[in-house]
């Protein structure tokens, strides 16, 4: 009797050895699945500039990072901040660098503590813009020519935005100098949607305005708008916009970082996100729409970095 008790004792035992291994199996390739075996640290802080261009892109990395099951806060700073802040550790990434032109001056400073992760958006544009039926203003050497008196009708003011934006350095430092418009133009500082609202008052009006721009941004969906030509090509060639993290980041959390590498946005869809964001849209509402209406677009994205 006490041999046949032991036996099916054993025989128990062994029976529900196996089953908590095809469990434990079972569990850990949904986990696998989910890419939850190499979240890594699930605290990520993605740094953003102040730009509709940046925050709307990283507002949908917010949302394919918190898919995964990151927790995910967004920082939205100064360009200056936004560099200093992933050299220091601060934050953990952003998807929102432009290079080599408009970033160049804080790419040399901090790129050696940074590492270049992937293009997010290609060929991105920046210059002074006008809107088209200004028919008469099509280079910037029409600006330094007084072509039309346009100086005295816009008081020799171009409308600029922050001071630390990197468009704003490279007008005010290669630019005005280069076509002579530092003897008599004011580059005005001011913000982006203190911008966009001067040009949208003066479209309205059908007065002329001279402003900072880039592509994408949201007026060009609205407005026709065009931006001046660049002879000497001071501007540089476009940019490409680039995705960048802290030292040890990829190790950190690795999932993060493939999402991240994977992640691209055409200026179109791009474009698309800001207008919702400038119509009302909150950031993260306008994020969720973007994937509403393009249910390929997440699926794309995270099969890609699961699948590295």
């Amino acid at each position: 009797m006490w041999k046949k008790f032991s036996f099916i004792s054993v025989v128990f035992i062994l029976s529900m050895v196996l089953l908590t291994a095809c469990s434990s199996d079972n569990n850990s390739e949904e986990n696998a699945d989910k890419g939850e075996g190499n979240l890594g640290t699930k605290e990520v802080e993605l740094a953003t500039d102040t730009y509709l261009s940046n925050i709307g892109a990283t507002h949908l990395v917010k949302l394919l990072l918190e898919e995964v099951g990151y927790d995910v806060t967004v920082t939205s700073t100064d360009v200056g901040i936004e560099f200093s802040g992933l050299a220091d550790g601060s934050s953990d990434a952003s998807v929102g660098l432009w290079l080599p032109t408009t970033h160049a001056s804080y790419w040399e400073k901090y790129k050696d503590k940074l590492d270049k992760i992937s293009m997010v958006t290609e060929k991105v544009e920046l210059g002074l813009t006008v809107p088209s039926y200004m028919e008469d203003i099509d280079t910037i050497e029409d600006l330094a020519n007084n072509k039309n008196n346009i100086g005295k009708k816009l008081d020799w003011t171009i409308t600029g935005i922050s001071p630390g934006a990197g468009e704003m350095k490279l007008t005010k430092n290669e630019v005005m100098p280069a076509y002579g418009l530092d003897e008599n133009w004011e580059l005005q500082s001011s913000s982006g949607p203190t911008m966009a609202a001067a040009l949208t008052r003066a479209i309205d009006n059908k007065e002329p305005i001279v402003v900072t721009l880039w592509t994408p941004h949201w007026t060009f969906n609205k407005f026709d708008l065009k931006i001046l030509k660049d002879p000497k090509n001071k501007y540089g060639d476009p940019d490409n916009v680039y995705s960048a993290s802290r030292k040890g980041f990829k190790e950190d959390s690795p999932l993060a970082y493939k999402i991240i590498k994977a992640f691209r946005l055409t200026k179109k869809q791009n474009q698309n996100i800001m207008l919702n964001i400038q119509n009302g849209m909150s950031n993260e509402d306008a994020a969720k729409e973007f994937l509403k209406n393009n249910p390929d677009f997440k699926e794309k994205i995270l099969s890609k970095a699961k699948g590295e």
